[in-house]
Order: structure tokens, then C-alpha cells, then sequence
């Protein structure tokens, strides 16, 4: 991992996020108003999926290009086929 990285991620504030049977939900605990849930659906079409969820870790990330054939979390390095 980059220095720039590892000193970001100490920096960072935590996001506090749980699943759920469909997604994820991010949240505030200090804050029972400021919640977001997304729930995601197998079979939909890559370039209609905003977000991408890491099923290792959780890592909710923006989706801006279709996915290559190959992809690796940001967070905690897990691989993944672009068929998963």
C-alpha cells in the first residue's frame, strides 16, 4: 500500500455501515435521521449499476465505468470476475 494510502486511511474518519438481506446501510450514530440504504439486484444490466459493494469487506464505491473482467477491492484487495 501506497504511504499517501496507509496515511488517508489513518486519517479517515469511520463510516459506520451494516448489511442488510439486500445491500448495505450507512449510517450516523449520532444522528438516527442520516441513513442511507441501497439495495442491490443480480442480472442488472453493468452500465445501469451505480454502486458496487465489496462482499468481503463491505466497501460501498461509485460505479462510473462498466467493469472490466477482472476487479480487486480498494479496501481490502479481494478479486472479483466481472460475472459476480
Amino acid at each position: 500500500m501506497s504511504e499517501s494510502v496507509e496515511r488517508r486511511e489513518r486519517d479517515a474518519e469511520p463510516v459506520n455501515w451494516r448489511r442488510t438481506d439486500g445491500g448495505v446501510e450507512i449510517y450516523d450514530e449520532a444522528n438516527p435521521d442520516a441513513w442511507v440504504r441501497m439495495e442491490f439486484v443480480s442480472g442488472i444490466d453493468p452500465d445501469k449499476r451505480l454502486y458496487g459493494v465489496c462482499d468481503d469487506c463491505g466497501l460501498v464505491t461509485p460505479q462510473p465505468a462498466l467493469p472490466s473482467a477482472s476487479m480487486a477491492c480498494g479496501n481490502c484487495g479481494a478479486e472479483f470476475d466481472a460475472d459476480s
